[in-house]
């Protein structure tokens, strides 16, 4: 590093050396010029007679006050009196200023004097180097992502939805926790709606949610996003926060009302158990009376599943069951007579009377012929 920082001053040294000597040609008093290059060159061991140096050091083809030109041009340099009085006319600099002056900065130091001057500009300095170079504060940040928003909406409305995504993705990049970063968050939740992302959709939603907790829109297509995934009990816990803000708004009371009509239909669904080996069709869910050893037992004597599968296949004992399937009371008593009598069998005699009171009429046992283990094969309820 040093011997880097060596190099660089060693052609700096060589330009100004050269550009002095150009001086000469001009009129300048060459023995003045003569002291003054020997000085320099004696200080950082260079030569301007040296071939070696010259091949090191020398810029070509521009010279020294080309370089200074387009520098103070291209950091637009200013003379120290301009760079003041712009500078005066900045609130951030004045404000600034006042405060470094009230801490005693300029005491001592005559104001127009070269003290006060060079005091002056050493504080320009500072307050470009914390202030101005600090980068744009939180209130320009959050000016600059509503703009991003507003580019987000217009993306939306032109059905540009992945635009629409980047804008906002660049407003919560500007300002993610501000004032309006709810919007932002929401805003991009409908976007990601419109493109099937809807786990992304949730995750917006919900950061909106945190940021602002009253902020209606953002339950909204929260149970949007849910009710699409399918999430339906999701869907209608968001809508009713929802309605629970805004209990006048119509659109999310049929919104409301459609997620739980998807729940009922679920429920109404998964208590229906598939057609298939252990299940009889059309029956609800019955998986865990199966599982009791008393029903296992009677319905060995009907002849398994497959017996009562047969058994429902009867149209009037099919709605005689569907009729006590409605009724919760009846439906009780029955399950009470499948938990069996004193022997811890179900009574079966019980459960056919209530059944023939339905106007049903069970079977006669005296038509079951016998199997060869004693047992009479099932075809309806005993008497």
């Amino acid at each position: 590093m040093f011997e880097e920082e060596m190099s660089e001053n060693k052609e700096t040294i060589y330009m100004i050396v050269e550009y002095l000597n150009g001086l000469k040609e001009s009129g300048v008093n060459a023995d003045t010029i003569d002291t003054v290059t020997g000085l320099l060159e004696a200080e950082f061991d260079i030569s301007s007679t040296s071939a070696e140096n010259f091949d090191d050091y020398s810029s070509f083809p521009t010279k020294l006050s080309d370089i200074i030109a387009a520098g103070k041009k291209s950091l637009d340099v200013k003379k120290f009196s301009e760079a003041l009085a712009e500078a005066k006319e900045d609130p951030k600099y004045v404000s600034f200023s006042d405060a470094v002056v009230k801490r005693g900065y300029f005491d001592g130091a005559e104001e127009g004097s070269l003290e006060h001057m060079q005091r002056s500009a050493r504080l320009l300095n500072k307050y470009r180097e914390k202030v101005l170079n600090a980068g744009p504060s939180k209130t320009e940040l959050e000016a600059k992502a509503e703009e991003k928003k507003i580019k987000g909406n217009t993306a939306i409305n032109s059905k540009d939805h992945v635009g629409a995504i980047n804008h906002y993705s660049e407003a919560i990049k500007l300002s993610s926790d501000g004032p309006n970063s709810h919007v932002y968050f929401c805003n991009r939740a409908a976007a990601y709606c419109h493109t099937n992302q809807y786990q992304l959709a949730v995750d917006d939603c919900l950061s909106s949610i945190a940021l602002s907790p009253d902020y209606v829109k953002a339950y909204s297509r929260l149970g949007l996003a849910y009710y699409f995934m399918e999430k339906y009990q999701d869907a209608v816990d968001a809508y009713e926060r929802a309605t629970e803000i805004e209990p006048d708004n119509k659109a999310l009371q049929d919104s409301l009302r459609q997620a739980r009509t998807k729940v009922k239909k679920s429920a109404a669904k998964s208590s229906v158990v598939p057609s298939g080996e252990d299940n009889v069709p059309g029956l609800p869910n019955l998986g865990g009376l199966m599982n009791n050893p008393n029903m296992k037992r009677a319905l060995d004597q009907m002849g398994g599943t497959a017996g009562l599968s047969s058994l429902m296949k009867d149209p009037q004992m099919m709605a005689m069951a569907q009729q006590m399937m409605k009724d919760p009371k009846m439906m009780q008593q029955a399950m009470s007579m499948l938990g069996g009598g004193g022997d811890g069998m179900p009574d079966m005699s019980a459960l056919a009377g209530m059944m023939g009171g339905m106007g049903g009429a069970p079977p006669s046992s005296s038509s079951a012929p016998s199997s060869s283990s004693g047992k009479k094969q099932f075809k309806g309820f005993e008497e």
